[in-house]
């Protein structure tokens, strides 16, 4: 006997010393034994068994991300669809606000002491608000302004 593991012959595995206990034999499926009845799976269908469980799976994915994919769809449409009625809305409140200052310096203008100025950026740092709040704001101080020039006391117009 070689150093190398060998077969005995009762299919036990020899190890290098001869002996018979430290390997068993490997069982091999041999589908043409007659006498074994066997239910041995083949390692063809073994594949198949195991590419139709991935098939299955890959499916099930797929369909997951179409759902996935059609509720982000309809979120980004709900989105985009908001974001174009915040800039038609900013849209209009920009020009409210500048009709407000055109007619502000419309009022004014007969105050020749007074000098003005463009328009002033928005100031951003304001805490936030919703929209009609801010609307209500411009309409109430072009308002007391608009009663300042009523009354007299406040602000002398000059008549010509």
């Amino acid at each position: 006997m070689t150093e190398r593991t060998s077969r005995a012959f009762d299919g036990t595995t020899l190890s290098p010393g001869g002996d018979p206990r430290v390997f068993p034999a490997q069982r091999m499926a041999n589908p043409l034994e007659s006498g074994a009845e066997r239910d041995v799976v083949s390692v063809v269908e073994r594949y198949k068994e195991i590419a139709g469980m991935a098939a299955e799976s890959v499916d099930r994915m797929r369909r997951h991300d179409q759902e996935r994919a059609s509720v982000l769809d309809r979120a980004l449409l709900e989105s985009q669809e908001r974001m174009a009625r915040i800039a038609d809305q900013e849209r209009i409140v920009r020009l409210g606000v500048a009709l407000h200052w055109e007619a502000a310096v419309e009022a004014l203008w007969d105050e020749r002491w007074m000098t003005m100025s463009p328009q002033p950026q928005p100031d951003e740092t304001v805490p936030d608000h919703d929209q009609l709040h801010f609307d209500g704001e411009i309409e109430r101080t072009y308002r007391a302004l608009e009663d300042a020039l009523q009354k007299r006391g406040l602000i002398r117009r000059k008549r010509d």
